[in-house]
């Protein structure tokens, strides 16, 4: 199972804020360094979408300063995290990352050098729109089952639902 490592602590999912680094060192390979944060299933993931920054120049555009690699979970200095406790989201098996000093192989550099920015935005182009459907979904379960249970819960002699009060908390939701 892989997991996408992007989002960071201080940054959340604002991609051109990536503070992880990764150097290349004499060997032509990276040295990666930095946290990931909230990264789905990552205590389950065998290996890790990392993207970092590779160009230094804090002014360069985004899309050439990142890179995406593979990471695999078992290699030195990789440190996965406790697992977070999410609200509504229990299942999910959300951690953090940390990476220090892991030696990447330059040949698990997923496209090329300064690519990763494009790979991350295009995965983000086809993951978010499911999440918002959900979050739609979940709304419209949420808001009947607040209507049921106000037709349902009696007070003074007739169900909630007839309460002024109610029925504009209900045209909030």
């Amino acid at each position: 199972m892989c997991a996408y490592g992007v989002t960071e602590p201080g940054t959340g999912s604002d991609v051109a804020g990536v503070k992880t680094t990764a150097k290349k060192n004499v060997d032509g390979n990276y040295v990666l360094n930095g946290q990931k944060m909230w990264i789905t299933n990552a205590g389950h993931a065998n290996w890790y979408f990392v993207l970092a920054r590779t160009n230094p120049d804090p002014k360069a555009k985004a899309g050439e300063a990142f890179t995406g690699f593979i990471v695999e979970r078992d290699w030195p200095g990789v440190v996965v995290g406790r697992k977070e406790w999410n609200m509504g989201q229990r299942a999910s098996d959300t951690r953090g990352i940390t990476f220090e000093d892991v030696v990447v192989p330059k040949e698990n550099v997923l496209g090329k050098e300064g690519v990763g920015f494009k790979i991350a935005m295009g995965a983000f182009d086809l993951t978010r729109p499911p999440v918002a459907a959900g979050a739609v979904g979940l709304a419209q379960r949420a808001l009947d089952e607040a209507t049921k249970y106000s037709f349902e819960r009696k007070a003074f002699g007739t169900n909630i639902a007839q309460f002024q009060a109610i029925q504009f908390m209900l045209a909030d939701m």
